[in-house]
């Protein structure tokens, strides 16, 4: 699959989460920082599997339903196991 470059700081108008020029956010730096590493902490202290339905494991379902934002046909269940013991 081919990966898409798009800048999410305001120079490529595919994403603009933030705004462009003027009016772009002030704290854009800042939320990116903090989605960064608030990520990066969820997925160190956390073990990830898929949510177990009748004694089944599903399988990752990627498809698409129609809509505006191209939402998932069917909802991701991710079910979080504590990695870490102790403070973080």
């Amino acid at each position: 699959m081919a990966q898409i470059e798009i800048d999410v700081r305001g120079r490529d108008f595919e994403l603009i989460p933030f705004g462009s020029g003027r009016r772009g956010c002030p704290g854009m730096a800042l939320a990116l920082e903090v989605v960064s590493v608030a990520f990066s902490h969820l997925m160190h202290c956390f073990n990830w599997s898929l949510e177990y339905k009748d004694g089944i494991q599903e399988e990752l379902n990627m498809s698409e339903s129609f809509g505006v934002t191209m939402p998932r046909r069917f909802e991701l269940f991710a079910t979080p196991a504590l990695r870490l013991s102790g403070g973080i």
